[in-house]
């Protein structure tokens, strides 16, 4: 039987905590020879049409899958993604991909900012103030005892929606700011999870980048779009990837701009599975500045999907169907 799980099922069963256990499981066990296999994302276009697929296997949780997105930047886009076993090769799930995107990216932000932030980190600032800025939120006061927020977006009807909404989600002072620099002065933790459209100008520069202070960016998920500016990697003492520096390079206009300024120390950082295997690089000091940078990977959305599922099943959310795919022998 396969488990159809629409955007209100999604975010139903999404339980944020067990989403940040299943990829730090999904992402350690797959390091330690769990028979990742997972090429680079194909990404077709037509016009002002796009498809964006992306496909792994991973042996260690015994399932493999893909995500897809197709529309454009004018007319939105839409997510779905499968997931399947790998021994009987049963599709066990077809689920609406837009939330569960936004889930895993706060939860992979939030897994690296575990490591990454210093243990007595209780504030944080957020650059942004949608569905992303919100999921990002969440999954850091998952992490960290967060006691004060603060948000800044260019609308004021936006960010004092988001201040309310999360102030009232997680019964924490959430305070809406007129200025960029303002969200993220004084804070431990700053988020940034924006959309400024292609071309669009950066929303944080590294001059406000503070001693002690961790920094999350996950919006320049393509070569057109920017978010940060290159002194904010320069400022940086630890700097962490969801996936290789020459992957991102090809995905991330920020880390494009920053591999052709500085690419002896781009070749330098670290990957999110680095940093998990060996724990003891991050040991954050009291003044280290560390920035962690990520575009996304199908291994992140399918160990989000499988944990997604696994609630369904649970709570017997979803609905059931016959099998999408009938199996066809060759013996």
């Amino acid at each position: 039987m396969t488990v159809l799980l629409g955007d209100a099922a999604v975010r139903q069963v999404s339980n944020m905590g067990a989403i940040v256990k299943g990829i730090e499981s999904a992402l350690v066990a797959e390091g330690r020879g769990g028979s990742l296999v997972m090429p680079p994302r194909q990404n077709l276009t037509l016009g002002n049409s796009f498809l964006r697929v992306m496909p792994v296997i991973m042996g260690g949780a015994g399932v493999f899958g893909l995500k897809m997105f197709q529309g454009s930047l004018e007319r939105g886009v839409r997510y779905l993604v499968l997931l399947c076993d790998i021994e009987s090769a049963d599709v066990l799930a077809v689920l609406d991909g837009a939330y569960l995107t936004a889930v895993r990216t706060g939860a992979t932000s939030a897994l690296a900012t575990s490591y990454m932030a210093r243990p007595d980190a209780t504030t944080v600032g957020v650059i942004g103030s949608g569905l992303e800025a919100e999921t990002n939120l969440l999954a850091t006061c998952t992490v960290r005892e967060v006691e004060r927020v603060k948000v800044f977006s260019p609308r004021a009807h936006r960010r004092e929606g988001f201040a309310r909404r999360m102030s009232e989600t997680l019964g924490i002072e959430v305070d809406p700011v007129d200025e960029p620099q303002a969200a993220v002065a004084d804070m431990d933790i700053v988020v940034i999870a924006t959309n400024t459209g292609p071309g669009g100008p950066v929303a944080y520069q590294g001059e406000w980048a503070e001693p002690g202070q961790h920094i999350s960016s996950i919006g320049s998920t393509t070569p057109q779009l920017r978010e940060i500016d290159v002194p904010t990697f320069v400022r940086a003492d630890l700097i962490v990837y969801d996936l290789a520096p020459a992957i991102m390079a090809e995905e991330s206009g920020d880390v494009l701009a920053f591999s052709h300024a500085d690419p002896a120390n781009h070749e330098r950082t670290l990957t999110l599975q680095d940093l998990l295997l060996d724990t003891s690089v991050a040991a954050p000091g009291q003044d280290t500045i560390s920035l962690y940078k990520s575009v996304g990977a199908a291994v992140q959305d399918i160990a989000c999907a499988l944990a997604v599922y696994e609630q369904a099943i649970q709570l017997g959310v979803g609905q059931t169907v016959d099998p999408v795919a009938i199996l066809k022998s060759f013996g």
